[in-house]
């Protein structure tokens, strides 16, 4: 008896979970059902360009993007979901596309772009000495659709496709999609993979005995994603649903990048906070974008903590202002200063900041530790108007084994209505926040953009 009700209490909520994922998931992708047609290439093949980030090395819209895959749709019936299932809850006929998909070094475009001179960011010229910008560099501005125009312009000019949704899909996306999937064997390298080997795996093919024209890492992760599909195929229908939430939390997380040329698409994206817009949203809006220019992997070795301090400060004459003190505080547990192929990927963390803060701040004072770091004065770091926003950006190391700090201050003149923003960068899974707002504490991991009230 009492196993007939464990098995009957197991299924019922096993139905429940489905019942409970479907509705999430099917509630999220209903506003965009009329942009099926477009999405599955029923009218024509729709072509998607994704850059495949290592959040390990991060870039201001995600991880660098070494590699990419190449995805054409065209329309036959829906490949991973039962399209029985989505015709009963959207009660519309959901056609099953044929997928065609290839794998592509960076480099390969990058290198097509001979002779071809456009000047880089300075920091990016500074970090790599190139002389020009190059589509392997090319996600530097924290706005995502700005970022996605110079990424497509680059593309074309390496002979590549300027294809009709360009995304970002970073390894921690693809690390909680097989937890979800398991192990799966890669034949043609006699490997198996798992979650915990994927990236050591990846990088030592991307890495190690290569050489310009090279197509090992081409190779490696066509076998890698065709040995993926096979295996995500096999899996149950409650499986493919996990994946799904995965997928669609990671949208909404804004970890996954969308860019469209449906500007119709585009705007529903916008509509829907999920074009990674980036701009002022509140009266006192802050965020902090990291781009690690150190030609490592040290992200994967960094943890942050930030702390605000908000308060009102009397003043002489009978107003008051507001105060806004930020604390940073960086960790990196790197056991070498420098990548050393294939045992270490990590090193120094150096990075280049910047700080965004509300156009009209004043009084910004900015300082490091340890005390032996140089100095940040207006001389050394960058200050500009940006997205109707403050921009300081400054290059700041935290070396393997150690820890840093930066604090900054500013204040604003004083609003009954007072309102805060802290903007997630894309593509950082999170960075936790402690706030201390007027007395009141509050706290947030910073998966998503934090908003008060």
């Amino acid at each position: 008896m009492k196993r007939f009700l464990f098995l009957s209490l197991s299924i019922f909520f096993s139905l429940l979970l489905v019942f409970y994922l479907s509705s999430r998931v099917l509630a999220f992708f209903k506003p965009y059902l009329p942009f099926t047609n477009y999405l599955l290439g029923i009218d024509r093949p729709t072509s998607y360009l994704i850059l495949l980030g290592n959040d390990a090395e991060m870039r201001a819209n995600g991880g660098f993007a070494g590699s990419y895959a190449k995805l054409t749709l065209s329309t036959k019936r829906l490949e991973f979901l039962n399209p029985r299932v989505l015709e009963f809850f959207l009660k519309t006929r959901i056609p099953k596309p044929t997928i065609t998909f290839e794998f592509q070094d960076i480099y390969v475009p990058n290198g097509q772009i001979a002779g071809l001179f456009v000047k880089p960011p300075e920091p990016i010229q500074q970090a790599f000495g190139h002389g020009t910008w190059e589509l392997a560099n090319a996600d530097w501005e924290p706005d995502f659709p700005s970022s996605a125009k110079t990424i497509r312009w680059f593309l074309e000019k390496g002979r590549e496709i300027n294809p009709d949704i360009l995304a970002i899909l970073n390894l921690s996306t693809i690390k909680k999609v097989l937890a979800v999937v398991g192990s799966f064997p890669v034949p043609e390298h006699s490997a198996t993979l798992t979650p915990d080997n994927l990236y050591l795996f990846l990088q030592g093919k991307a890495e190690l005995n290569f050489f310009p024209g090279s197509t090992q890492k081409k190779d490696a992760l066509t076998a890698v994603g065709s040995a993926l599909v096979k295996k995500i195929k096999s899996l149950s229908f409650i499986q493919k649903l996990r994946i799904a939430q995965i997928l669609y939390t990671d949208i909404i997380d804004q970890n996954i990048m969308i860019h469209s040329t449906n500007l119709s698409f585009q705007s529903l994206l916008k509509q829907k906070k999920l074009a990674g817009v980036f701009q002022s949203e509140a009266f006192d809006t802050y965020s902090m974008i990291e781009t690690n220019l150190g030609a490592n992997k040290a992200n994967a070795f960094i943890t942050r903590q930030t702390n605000h301090v908000i308060s009102s400060v009397a003043e002489k004459s009978p107003s008051t202002t507001i105060h806004h003190s930020v604390t940073i505080q960086f960790q990196n547990s790197s056991i070498e200063a420098n990548p050393n192929p294939p045992l270490h990927y990590g090193g120094n963390y150096i990075a280049y900041l910047r700080l965004y803060i509300p156009e009209n701040a004043q009084n910004i004072s900015l300082s490091r530790t340890p005390s032996d770091y140089r100095e940040l004065t207006s001389e050394n770091y960058d200050l500009k108007s940006a997205y109707g926003l403050t921009e300081i950006g400054f290059w700041h190391t935290t070396l393997a084994g150690g820890e840093s700090t930066i604090t900054l201050s500013y204040t604003l003149p004083n609003q009954a209505n007072y309102s805060l923003a802290i903007l997630k960068q894309h593509g950082l899974v999170s960075s936790p926040q402690t706030i201390d707002l007027f007395g009141q504490p509050l706290a947030t991991n910073l998966t998503q953009s934090f908003y008060y009230p």
